[in-house]
């Protein structure tokens, strides 16, 4: 029974956190069209609630680590699947941190996403496809009971690099098209803007003239 409630928990807690980060995606996403689109890091009762859920999440994993081992010595060491997700999940720990020291911060002062320079798109881009691609995929090793024992390590972790990827270049996508398209809209307003008084005075010029004459 206790086995049974921590998984729960365990579950509880990934689920938390993959909703709120959804969540927050596709608020993102539906501001992408935007004029002068800042991109703001999530607001502090997000961050809070991943943080917390993270936190549940290796405790809850530890405690299932001791009853596993309680059961059967090997219960780690006989299941690279299980190996994987706690090197993964790791990497995600240590991106959290990463998010929340320097990319949030640099998010709440940066400037319009058109005006980022490449490399700073890619220094965004890179720790939410970590954290995106590695949450989803760490919740799928933890249901993917048929893997344990069978699958190695090597093809887990390959696995885990393949979902990055394309999360990465989905998020990069994504951040260079609206980056160009406000880039283009505020040329436009730009050359309206310099072009239209011109126009007006070409009129008014003229008009003075045909008085003239």
């Amino acid at each position: 029974m206790l086995k049974l409630i921590v998984v729960f928990v365990h579950l509880l807690a990934v689920c938390t956190a993959l909703g709120a980060i959804i969540a927050t995606d596709l608020r993102l996403l539906a501001r992408l069209r935007e004029r002068r689109l800042r991109l703001a890091p999530p607001n502090a009762y997000v961050m809070r609630l991943v943080g917390v859920s993270l936190a549940v999440l290796w405790a809850s994993g530890a405690l299932l680590l001791w009853l596993g081992h309680q059961e059967d010595p090997a219960y780690l060491s006989g299941n690279p699947k299980l190996i994987g997700k706690l090197m993964l999940v790791a990497v995600l720990t240590l991106n959290a941190a990463w998010l929340h020291l320097h990319t949030f911060r640099w998010l709440a002062r940066a400037r319009r996403v058109a005006r980022w320079r490449f490399s700073e798109t890619i220094a965004v881009a890179a720790p939410v496809a970590v954290s995106n691609s590695l949450w989803l995929y760490c919740a799928f090793l933890g249901i993917a009971r048929p893997w344990n024992g069978v699958v190695p390590l090597g093809r887990v972790l390959e696995g885990g690099a393949v979902v990055f990827l394309l999360s990465f270049a989905a998020v990069l996508a994504v951040l260079i098209a609206v980056g160009r398209d406000t880039a283009r809209a505020e040329r436009r307003r730009a050359g309206r803007a310099t072009t239209q008084p011109g126009a007006v005075g070409d009129w008014l010029h003229d008009r003075a003239l045909g008085g003239r004459t």
